[in-house]
């Protein structure tokens, strides 16, 4: 029976959408030792025990010493603080994530990430382990993506067969500013690991794309598409009891994401419909809630907005069952991207309308027949969209989607696709 080993700074009980692909993976993989190095984060803010590690699945932890720990409280506030400066544009005034002094030193002074310390540390570990378990295959899932480090080395040092999980893009990213001289070298960091390695798995095909595009040593081959997921037994809960027509986002916004055009079009309809007003609530269950509120605060939506913050897992599904409507979005930069509630959302078979670019994100939705897909900035068709959708709540009509279309991201599915594309790619 060969042996694999994960890498993944993420696993439970940090909180993560990273870490849910992860230990999905594990859970569902067959026929395999299976192995998994993670992190030891005692100072993480978001956690989770709802998502457990398999029980067949040997789990060892390297400690993280979160460099953030090391500056001064009052230090830290400063640096926290958004950018001052001309506001731009509507969307740069309400992102939620808004590019700190913080953010800027650390993407200068962590290459590729401020989890390089941890990587080295866990190669230590890593090397051990692969001469004491003689494991056959490594794979690294990033970002972070100081993660890769450890299976570059240890493909260097064993001739191991290794492969690199982008759950997203590393010097390409449209979500990470880095600064000019980062980006350089992350990216020289990044074509040793994309040219050394044996295959390369990316979420969406247009990551793929991008790839081949900068990087003209790739070839097809080496590159394997495989979607995140759902799964199943995750939804065999009791749903959460929310009154009236229910509205819910499940997850982050980060970066350029911001509700705000979401919350305009929802403004407009509440101060147009008396029963609307009456009947529909919003449930924004996401980290960095301070800044949402803040948002929430200046629109005057207090009473129609419940900002839960960060939940675990289990407790987020069960929002999801218990929504009438799921709320979707992705701004700027979000054409090749594909967020993973998108999956969860998908296979809760509940409404969704999604805020989303052409792009893949919008391909795969209206695959699966999702229908109440709308430009990400347009407030007045976004409203309309959600007038009509609150009309048939009314007259109860029921939605139906493509369930053949969305069983393909069940995890089962997902975890043997995997497998087998190891398989084609010559790693196991």
């Amino acid at each position: 029976m060969k042996k694999i080993l994960f890498v993944s700074f993420f696993s439970p009980p940090i909180g993560s959408g990273g870490g849910e692909r992860v230990i999905k993976l594990l859970k569902y993989i067959k026929g395999f030792e299976k192995y998994l190095l993670t992190s030891d984060y005692p100072t993480y803010k978001y956690r989770d025990d709802s998502s457990r590690i398999p029980e067949d699945t040997k789990v060892f932890r390297v400690k993280f010493k979160d460099p953030r720990i090391f500056i001064p409280k009052f230090l830290y506030r400063v640096l926290k603080r958004g950018t001052s400066g001309e506001e731009k544009d509507i969307i740069e005034k309400y992102r939620v994530l808004k590019s700190s002094l913080l953010t800027k030193i650390r993407l200068r002074l962590f290459i590729p990430d401020d989890k390089v310390k941890w990587a080295k540390e866990s190669l230590k570990f890593a090397k051990n382990l692969v001469v004491k378990e003689k494991i056959d295959v490594v794979i690294t899932s990033g970002p972070p993506h100081s993660t890769h480090l450890v299976g570059l080395n240890l493909k260097k040092k064993f001739s191991i067969k290794w492969v690199m999980d982008l759950r997203d893009l590393w010097s390409e990213n449209p979500f990470v500013e880095y600064p000019l001289s980062s980006k350089i070298k992350n990216r020289k960091i990044e074509e040793k690991c994309l040219k050394e390695c044996d295959l390369i798995v990316v979420v969406t095909e247009s990551f793929k794309k991008v790839l081949l595009n900068e990087f003209d040593f790739l070839n097809e081959n080496k590159i394997k598409v495989i979607y995140g997921g759902f799964d199943k037994k995750d939804f065999e809960i009791e749903a959460k009891t929310l009154p009236g027509f229910s509205i819910s986002y499940v997850g982050s916004f980060y970066s350029l994401q911001t509700p705000v055009f979401f919350f305009r079009a929802f403004q407009e309809l509440i101060e147009e419909d008396e029963n609307f007003r009456k009947d529909a609530k919003i449930y924004i269950l996401s980290p960095f809630e301070e800044n949402t509120k803040k948002i929430v605060d200046e629109m005057k939506l207090n009473d129609f907005v419940n900002i839960s913050g960060f939940l675990p897992h289990k407790e987020a599904v069960k929002f999801i069952l218990g929504s009438k409507l799921l709320f979707l979005f992705l701004g700027k930069g979000g054409e090749v991207t594909v967020p993973q509630k998108t999956f969860e959302y998908l296979g809760s078979e509940k409404r969704i309308i999604a805020l989303v670019p052409d792009g893949e994100c919008k391909e795969i939705l209206l695959s699966c027949g999702v229908r109440d897909v709308v430009d990400p900035e347009k407030i007045e068709e976004i409203k309309k969209t959600l007038k009509n959708i609150y009309r048939d709540y009314l007259n109860e009509v029921e939605i139906k989607y493509n369930q053949e279309e969305i069983n393909k991201f069940s995890m089962e599915n997902i975890s043997q696709k995997f497998i087998e594309s190891l398989k084609e790619g010559g790693v196991l």
